[in-house]
């Protein structure tokens, strides 16, 4: 029961960073490399707000959102918008680029907060709390990540498909320069994919120290996983991405559990992430989206009525 309920929050802060990394791959048709240092930035937004406030970094949701879309959205008007027309390559080296300016400004910032703040802020771990569902003990994260996860992935799907925004971002992915013509304010409508897409991933870092120790490098570890998700779901696919943050979320977890019973060491991990890229681009380019893709491809809105 209680490796279940750790694959279920696991595959739940999994879905919220994969799926704001497609959003990326929708929208400006770039794979982000500095997307995983966003996830970073919440879990040291989490940091401060403890530490700071001495309350439960499950309170700091809000701040992690806002501060991981704002890195998002400034990522993509100081360096994305001014590249857009270059092409896919040229942004997709450009992510690489920005990925160690991040990286860097927070081993900046993490050398600040333990000498200046006095801040334990390499390899930090939050401790959980517990509670008690009908005389079962259970940690706070196993209830809390999946409910965060669920409640703002139902919201953003009500964005997309429920409201007049929703069209414009769907619309602006399919074809931006139409959408312009359209009267459709591009700039302003990815501004906001990527401040959501940061937004997700920030909260997703609020979770992640609950389980695994968080550095200022810790980005390129979760962003192989990441990329694996989204290889696996379909670049550009929401709906696989979802289904695909489940399975390696339960993947990841039972392996992890049966190296440590054979006494293996669990660094073995990103090799998994590593294997499902090489195999999923080997036998299943487009991933689980060619499963129900048309003659015309993969639509990355599958969850809309055809």
């Amino acid at each position: 029961m209680e490796l279940l309920l750790e694959a279920v929050s696991y595959s739940g802060v999994l879905a919220l960073a994969s799926v704001g990394l497609s959003l990326c791959i929708i929208t400006t048709k770039v794979s982000n490399f500095a997307h995983a240092d966003y996830v970073v930035i919440g879990a040291y937004s989490a940091l401060l707000f403890k530490a700071f406030s001495n309350l439960t970094p499950y309170l700091s949701l809000p701040l992690a959102a806002l501060v991981g879309g704002l890195a998002a959205l400034l990522s993509y008007l100081l360096v994305f918008e001014l590249l857009r027309a270059r092409g896919a390559v040229t942004l997709m080296i450009a992510s690489m680029a920005l990925d160690l300016v991040i990286r860097a400004a927070l081993q900046l910032f993490a050398d600040y907060a333990q000498s200046s703040l006095g801040i334990f802020a390499r390899g930090f771990v939050f401790r959980d709390a517990a509670v008690s569902l009908g005389g079962v003990k259970l940690e706070m994260l196993t209830i809390a990540a999946p409910l965060t996860s669920l409640s703002l992935l139902v919201l953003l799907y009500l964005l997309l498909f429920k409201t007049k925004l929703g069209i414009r971002m769907r619309a602006v992915a399919e074809d931006a320069e139409l959408a312009e013509i359209l009267g459709v304010n591009v700039k302003r409508t990815l501004s906001l994919s990527w401040f959501i897409s940061g937004a997700l991933a920030g909260v997703a870092g609020v979770f992640l120290p609950f389980r695994f120790s968080m550095s200022p490098d810790s980005g390129s570890f979760i962003l192989l996983t990441l990329f694996a998700v989204v290889t696996l779901g379909g670049l550009g696919s929401l709906a696989g991405t979802l289904i695909a943050s489940c399975l390696m979320g339960f993947a990841e977890t039972l392996l992890v559990y049966g190296l440590s019973g054979l006494g293996v060491s669990t660094a073995l991990r990103p090799l998994f992430a590593f294997s499902v890229i090489i195999f999923t681009l080997l036998l299943q380019p487009r991933g689980l989206a060619g499963l129900w893709s048309t003659e015309r491809g993969a639509s990355p809105w599958a969850w809309r009525r055809q």
